[in-house]
């Protein structure tokens, strides 16, 4: 762990250096993915300005919805950004050099460091700053680690079956995708079957929608359900993963990088 925990600070640190070497590029693209993702809560103010509630949600709570969606997405997009090519790489038979490494296959492919989410990081952050006392952000920086895993856990699994089916790099997106649009809707929307297919067959709902609740109305029951959920999906997306990977079949690429 303590190998794996300075092998990640060697090459973040590189990622970002490597992302600032072109400062103006780097902070033009941070600036303009947090206005995009701004253009998305005037949306919802306006809409919040017309209906005081949609799906038992008031305007804060939205809020605080939004800054769990982009705080997760942001936090893997600036750590695991490659988690988005996993079954291009599959299925180009690009995994070659990653297995050559001596660290953990799947970290390795994993980091990427993608610069406009360090954009939706800032406007994530802004929002939780605006919406949240101090008293509750060791709760809220808790279930945003738990929100941040279901996502990843969720894209691992489903670029993993690309191991199993060929020319899947276009589903997986589609599902990938999917899975995100189901989860930036109020969580409140979604009722009985629906809601249980959000929470235990496909996650989104822990990515935002569960962890607002906790946060309004604590409750260790629910925080416990997302450790485990959380947890087991991770769990999931690692035994697909590996097993996959042994049916892998080199592409015999050769990669040339600096």
């Amino acid at each position: 762990m303590a190998g794996n925990i300075s092998f990640l600070r060697k090459i973040y640190s590189l990622e970002l250096a490597s992302a600032l070497e072109y400062r103006f590029s780097f902070f033009t693209q941070v600036f303009a993915m947090f206005l995009n993702d701004l253009f998305w809560i005037f949306f919802w103010f306006l809409l919040f300005e017309r209906f005081t509630t949609v799906g038992n949600y008031h305007f804060t709570d939205m809020v605080l919805f939004q800054s769990f969606l982009a705080l997760s997405f942001g936090i893997i997009e600036v750590c695991f950004a490659n988690r988005a090519i996993l079954s291009k790489l599959i299925e180009s038979g690009s995994l070659d050099y990653y297995l050559t490494l001596p660290k953990n296959e799947l970290l390795h492919i994993l980091i990427r460091c993608r610069t406009s989410g360090f954009g939706d990081l800032l406007y994530g952050l802004v929002l939780a700053l605006i919406i949240l006392p101090w008293h509750v952000w060791p709760l809220y920086l808790l279930l945003l680690f738990f929100s941040a895993l279901v996502m990843l856990s969720w894209s691992i699994l489903v670029h993993s079956i690309g191991f199993f089916v060929n020319r899947f790099e276009g589903a997986a997106r589609v599902v990938q995708e999917g899975f995100l649009s189901l989860a930036f809707y109020p969580f409140g929307v979604y009722k009985g079957g629906v809601r249980f297919i959000l929470l235990f067959v496909i996650p989104a709902g822990f990515v935002a929608g569960i962890p607002v609740e906790v946060i309004h109305l604590f409750s260790f029951k629910w925080l416990g359900i997302t450790a485990i959920v959380s947890s087991l999906f991770f769990l999931l997306a690692l035994a697909v993963f590996y097993k996959g990977l042994k049916k892998y079949e080199s592409g015999n690429v050769m990669v040339m990088r600096g």
